[in-house]
């Protein structure tokens, strides 16, 4: 089994577009995905889909999909779901404990005890990230931003756990708090994509 554990995915359209976001259910025989979106039809394809593995990283895999209405909708919020075979294993990244990402997000942050600020986040993982800003926090201080990273902004908060002077700036390491586990998918597929794109480019 290709799937170690894994909870989420990304579809594709054979034409290699985005088709949406699914929540995954694997055993060891079989493979069910269950789609967020509505308007899908009864189709059997063959297509690529991301598989976001929390063992064993990202996954990018040829599969075969029988795509249905799902029978147990409305009890459940998924209308529609599909039986999945991977045929083929295209490429995978491994997942190093909470696998980071290096980025350069400029954004406004709020904390509980200084009001607001504006920081560079400069990596980033599902358990959390470090920012650079001229602010003085402190250690365990609470702090929120709006961001997003797949299409809605959402706001994230954290707390401060780690803190270090940069010359004239302060770099804070920082836990994420109170993630549902659609945030954290949403974080992972993010750090995923862009350490994707990284490898891609350093193959070219």
């Amino acid at each position: 089994m290709v799937l170690k554990d894994c909870s989420r995915c990304m579809v594709y359209t054979p034409q290699g577009k985005p088709l949406g976001g699914a929540e995954v259910m694997h055993t060891k025989d079989y493979i069910s995905l269950y789609f967020e979106i509505s308007g899908l039809q009864d189709v059997r394809m063959r297509t690529v889909v991301d598989f976001y593995d929390d063992r064993v990283g990202m996954i990018r895999a040829v599969c075969g999909l029988v795509i249905r209405r799902n029978p147990t909708f409305p009890a459940t919020p998924h209308p529609w779901m599909a039986d999945c075979e991977i045929l083929e294993v295209k490429d995978s990244l491994q997942r190093q404990q909470d696998i980071r990402a290096r980025v350069d997000i400029n954004i406004g942050f709020d904390s509980e005890r200084h009001g607001p600020f504006y920081g560079t986040i400069e990596n980033i993982s599902a358990g959390g990230f470090f920012v650079k800003t001229t602010m003085p926090l402190d250690r365990n201080e609470r702090i929120s931003f709006q961001y997003s990273f797949r299409t809605a902004v959402r706001t994230f908060q954290a707390k401060v756990i780690r803190m270090q002077r940069i010359k004239d700036e302060y770099g804070y390491g920082c836990c994420f708090l109170d993630l549902n586990e659609n945030a954290e998918a949403v974080i992972r597929e993010y750090v995923y994509k862009v350490l994707k794109e990284r490898e891609k480019k350093r193959r070219q």
